[in-house]
């Protein structure tokens, strides 16, 4: 905990210390306004100044320090609401598959069973499937071709098995204890080499897809993803553009059509040196 709130006030300062210097002395300068009106009606306040000026100029400076560092500090955390509606985004750093909610999870167009060659064990992908299916690929293959009955898929030349491609925005819904995991198609993926690769109107496409489907059979339950699109299958942008694009995917949608109340875009550790979330809430709170 202290560890991440000196790497949160490093960062904060580093990002924002123009604008937390400009706050800083605006402080002062209120409250030199305040004292100035106090000792004009107060002769009290005056000679108390006269014999205290080193401690009120301490006390002015303490002020301003603590405004600088309260200013400065890097959130880890913001909420705004979808406008015009009821539900809520928030974003925040943490570790998705210990959300208690329904989970969006982004997979290749072959929805690849296997962790190693195919699903890289680091991936969400990979994690999804060791902690729901306990590393089981045969499991998680029955429960997927099971939700994928009706899809109409395209068979591939591929080599490598599963040879069937779903379509990009193609969505299944596995249940895991009381809650759903939503598994999207977001990436295509090199029938050679397996490769995964993906780009923003494929990302947008498979968003879309997603949010149908949770709002089909999620029944209104709170949903979290993760800072989709950033992990091997990448999209090739900055995480800052690309969480401006999933927030930007995620109001459209909310407007049209209809999200959860609560909707969580959970974003890695590893990711928060690259990401101004306070950035994302002044901006949508305009509206």
């Amino acid at each position: 905990m202290l560890t991440h709130s000196i790497k949160s006030l490093t960062i904060g300062i580093q990002r924002r210390w123009r604008t937390g210097l400009t706050q800083t002395f605006g402080i002062a300068g209120a409250i030199w306004l305040v004292t100035e009106i106090t000792t004009r009606v107060s002769k009290s306040a005056d000679d108390w100044l006269m014999h205290h000026g080193d401690l009120y100029a301490i006390g002015v400076l303490t002020a301003g320090l603590i405004w600088f560092f309260v200013y400065s500090f890097e959130t880890r955390s913001v909420s705004f609401f979808v406008p015009t509606t009821d539900s809520m985004i928030t974003i925040r750093f943490g570790d998705l598959l210990q959300e208690q909610t329904d989970w969006l999870i982004g997979v290749n167009e072959f929805f690849d069973s296997e962790v190693g060659h195919l699903v890289s064990k680091e991936s969400l992908h990979g994690k999804f499937i060791a902690a729901v299916y306990n590393g089981d690929a045969l499991q998680f293959r029955k429960a997927i071709d099971a939700a994928l009955v009706g899809a109409n898929p395209i068979q591939t030349q591929r080599s490598i098995q599963p040879g069937l491609r779903y379509e990009i925005g193609t969505t299944t819904v596995l249940p895991y204890g009381p809650r759903k995991a939503f598994l999207v198609a977001m990436s295509h993926s090199d029938l050679v080499t397996a490769k995964a690769s993906s780009n923003v109107p494929l990302l947008w496409s498979a968003l879309q897809g997603a949010l149908q489907s949770v709002h089909d059979y999620g029944n209104g339950a709170p949903l979290s993803m993760p800072l989709i699109g950033n992990g091997r299958s990448s999209v090739n942008i900055e995480p800052q553009h690309l969480l401006r694009l999933i927030v930007l995917a995620l109001v459209d949608f909310g407007r049209k059509v209809g999200l959860p109340k609560q909707v969580n875009i959970i974003l890695a550790a590893a990711c928060f040196e690259m990401l101004d979330i306070r950035e994302l809430k002044r901006d949508w709170k305009k509206y």
